[in-house]
């Protein structure tokens, strides 16, 4: 987002460390007002709009919630984030589920992805502005244009003259709207008040005909310009011809019959030129419509995956850090394996959701300490297929399904739940597969200590061409020599004590 002081952004929390902390975060993006408590808040939100609004919500004189649903109620738009304290996330979930928020952030806090949070809600919610502004700007032009459909309308630049009454008298037959104006300088403002389908310009030494045609066309292209000349004249029709007139007529002028016809026959031209533009409107109208309700299904999308990620963190608060690093591990690799930019973005969503099937699991088998029995081993192992019939039935998750179900599958088919093997696991189930892993070999948890990269793909390479894809665990370590892994992952083994790294 570019930065720039017209946009304000409000933070609210009763802690003087955290709003400091924050709007230094922010200042070179925005104009940052800050409220210690909840009122302060509200009566920043009723002195005019913000970009945005991030509060915590437990503040004296009003919550976080209260804030953000008066800011709903005057700025529906405006992107809303809450903090929360780790163990006050079930109010945020309501929040969520109400459509009071759009982020939910537990503290302590990581600064910088708040603020690449923050940037990204403000730019998206002023490209959807430019697109309801465009909108409509479309819709009035469609209207003004659907209401000219109806009326031709005819401007007719020239004195009181025999040839100006009968083309006045002929236009009035077939129910055409006659404006006359006496001269060229009396022209621009007649267009400007009333657009004009045919000018019929009054041929003498008077008026400057290329540059009355010109203007014509230049402040509507559908317009059809006729030249009624008092006589006929080679060099006058030729120019004609070259200032883009419709039709020239020279005397003897038709009668009144033929000559309505004529004119008739020339506004033609701009009633199909104006259908066309309908037509044209009609198709960008659909795409803006199309586009702000692919905007809004991804910000649904995006609202009830952050929810269920959320919802994850604050039962299993390993799982908070292990899937924000899977995704970047995972998306880091495909980008050095080739993948495009959409199936990056699916290992994103399903390295972020692998483990949501872990909701069905229960708290004396997620939440162990130690080592499982086999029998718990067997109720983790169902948070896979837990997790694929979890996500089924929304249709914007069903190109993540093989991931959130096959990401503990192995090369050699010995993985579950359906014994995958070789080419019948996608590349990016591996990726999540192999990042996974890696992820896993260098956090620490509560029974063991966890490994140095270095130490993991020695472990890794025990098991590449059984349980993981060579050519992803090659990404993996070109990644680490290139300097781009470390900062993605949990490395702090050195400091931890316990029993030896986990092994397969």
């Amino acid at each position: 987002m570019t930065s720039t002081p017209l946009h304000e952004l409000i933070i609210a929390d009763d802690d003087a460390g955290i709003r400091d902390m924050l709007a230094r975060a922010f200042a070179k993006d925005f104009r940052v007002s800050t409220a210690k408590d909840g009122q302060e808040a509200i009566a920043l939100l009723d002195r005019g709009r913000p970009a945005a609004v991030l509060v915590d919500e437990m503040m004296p004189g009003a919550t976080g919630t209260q804030v953000l649903e008066h800011a709903k109620t005057l700025f529906p738009d405006v992107p809303r984030l809450l903090m929360t304290a780790s163990n006050d996330t079930e109010r945020a979930m309501g929040a969520i589920n109400r459509g009071e928020i759009h982020r939910f952030y537990t503290k302590p806090l990581k600064v910088l992805e708040v603020r690449r949070a923050v940037l990204d809600l403000v730019e998206r919610a002023h490209s959807e502005e430019a697109l309801r502004t465009e909108l409509r700007a479309l819709r009035l032009l469609k209207e003004t244009s659907l209401a000219r459909g109806f009326v031709t309308r005819l401007l007719l630049l020239g004195g009181a003259t025999d040839r100006g009454d009968r083309i006045e008298a002929a236009a009035r037959t077939r129910n055409f709207v006659v404006n006359r104006v006496a001269t060229g300088a009396d022209m621009p403002a007649a267009l400007m008040a009333q657009a004009a389908d045919l000018v019929v310009l009054l041929r003498d030494d008077t008026i400057d005909v290329r540059a009355l045609a010109n203007l014509a066309h230049s402040i509507d292209e559908a317009t059809a310009v006729v030249i009624v000349d008092g006589a006929p004249d080679v060099i006058h029709a030729v120019e004609a011809l070259e200032v883009g007139a419709v039709d020239y007529i020279a005397a003897p002028y038709p009668d009144e019959t033929a000559l309505a016809r004529r004119l008739e026959r020339t506004a033609a031209r701009p009633r199909s030129l104006r259908d066309m533009r309908r037509l044209t409107f009609d198709l960008i109208v659909a795409n803006r419509e199309l586009a702000m309700a692919r905007k809004r299904a991804e910000q649904e999308h995006l609202k009830l995956l952050n929810a269920m990620i959320r919802a994850l963190e604050a039962r299993d608060s390993y799982t908070a850090g292990h899937t924000d690093r899977v995704a970047g591990i995972s998306v880091r690799c495909g980008q050095t394996l080739g993948l495009d930019v959409l199936r990056q973005e699916n290992l994103r969503m399903g390295a972020l959701l692998h483990d949501i099937g872990k909701l069905g699991v229960r708290d004396d088998v997620l939440l162990k300490p130690g080592r499982l029995t086999p029998v718990e081993f067997d109720i983790i192992k169902t948070h896979t297929t837990i997790g694929a019939n979890l996500l089924r039935e929304i249709e914007q998750f069903q190109c993540i399904l093989p991931i959130v179900r096959g990401h503990h599958e192995k090369i050699d088919g010995t993985g579950y739940p359906d014994s995958l093997a070789g080419e019948a696991i996608s590349m990016e189930v591996r990726i999540v597969s192999a990042s996974d892993v890696l992820d896993a070999l260098t956090s620490t948890r509560p029974y063991r200590r966890g490994s140095q990269p270095e130490e993991a793909f020695q472990i890794i390479d025990d098991v590449v061409g059984k349980h993981l894809d060579a050519q992803v665990v090659g990404a993996l370590k070109q990644l680490h020599a290139d300097g781009r892994l470390l900062e993605l992952l949990q490395v702090d083994g050195d400091k931890a004590e316990g029993p030896a790294p986990y092994r397969f």
